[in-house]
């Protein structure tokens, strides 16, 4: 169950003063008037200390505790405070606790027809389920012919060899192909792999530039938000990029808070994802993608979650390029001076639209 699924539950079923009460908390009050509990900390006698709100969010403000606890906090993050968890391990230990499996959701798949318009399309409703196949785990290890070493492409890129140990990064000989495994962000099970072609003017050959395993589910998944998920936690916040690539480039650079889409749409699993890890957000797509498609996701989390987005206004970047195609300290100062989604941005977004 993904982390907005299970605070639904956790709210719809009344289980907050059960969760209260196993991780220590004393004092438990519920205030139908206001509709929160309140509570002392595990290590502490104030029975005001905690209040968490009784909705779907279950927003915790912990007032007694604000080094620990920010305006994003919320039950998971009362867990993890309390049993020393990471967040992971919370998540784990709260569907223990409910008495819930811990396991992937099958689901069934719809084709869906490209609409080249759909980007500006207001969505009507939020889809509870993600129309995807039932998720196949992969035998966790190299296979064929999948060397682990770097290709000398990546490597006058700047991907280190330090983040290809991270991130499993092979190569195949027998296909000409740098392959990235790609794993479940939650549990770190492998998922499949994307295979990038090595062959100058491949297109000319009909060879395809990338191959993906065909099960993988990429609309359930981000792509390095296991491997840097600590890293996030602590920064405060996580870049959204299009490319494994882009993660992969910064991770050498000893900036490990990206994470990617594999393409440049955001599916209603991974903004779930994303607002379960109580983080900023910051957008950051390609330099060809319009601004509007940019405002588009950032308007998935306005009034849930501080969201920001990248745009190269200094000109910085190639056509094409990706900002963590920059130089490190353009890159840092695009990000220093990244635009906070407001009022004012939502106004264009709207403006935008009304032009379409």
């Amino acid at each position: 169950m993904d982390t907005i699924s299970l605070k639904n539950y956790i709210f719809e079923n009344n289980k907050i003063e059960y969760i209260l009460s196993e991780i220590g908390c004393k004092h438990i009050q519920y205030h139908p008037n206001k509709e929160y509990y309140s509570c002392s900390n595990f290590n502490g006698d104030n029975p005001s200390a905690v209040n968490v709100r009784n909705n779907e969010y279950l927003s915790v403000a912990n007032w007694t505790r604000t080094k620990e606890f920010d305006n994003n906090s919320d039950i998971i993050t009362l867990v993890q405070y309390n049993k020393s968890l990471s967040f992971i391990e919370a998540i784990r230990y709260i569907h223990k606790i409910l008495d819930l499996p811990f396991e992937f959701k099958k689901v069934k798949v719809t084709e869906k027809k490209h609409d080249p318009l759909a980007i500006f399309k207001r969505v009507a409703s939020r889809q509870k389920a993600v129309n995807v196949d039932d998720i196949h785990i992969l035998e966790d290890k190299l296979v064929e012919d999948y060397v682990p070493m770097l290709h000398i492409d990546w490597v006058k890129e700047g991907i280190t060899e330090r983040t290809r140990k991270k991130f499993g990064i092979a190569y195949s000989y027998k296909h000409k192909r740098i392959v990235v495994p790609l794993r479940f962000w939650l549990t770190g099970e492998l998922l499949g792999f994307n295979q990038r072609t090595t062959i100058e003017n491949y297109e000319e050959f009909g060879i395809k530039k990338y191959f993906i395993t065909p099960t993988y589910p990429k609309c359930l998944n981000l792509y390095g938000l296991y491997e840097n998920y600590d890293a996030i936690q602590k920064a405060g916040y996580v870049v959204i990029a299009e490319s494994e690539k882009s993660v992969l480039k910064r991770d050498s650079l000893g900036d490990s808070t990206v994470v990617a889409l594999s393409g440049k749409s955001i599916s209603d699993e991974q903004v779930r994802i994303l607002m379960g890890l109580n983080v900023e957000i910051v957008v950051a797509l390609d330099n060809d993608v319009d601004v509007n498609e940019t405002r588009f996701i950032c308007e998935k989390f306005k009034n849930i979650r501080k969201v920001s987005y990248i745009k190269d206004f200094m000109g910085f970047l190639g056509e094409k390029d990706a900002p963590m195609d920059a130089r490190n300290k353009d890159y840092q100062f695009l990000f220093d001076n990244r635009i906070v989604y407001d009022r004012n941005e939502q106004r264009k977004y709207q403006e935008g639209l009304n032009k379409k």
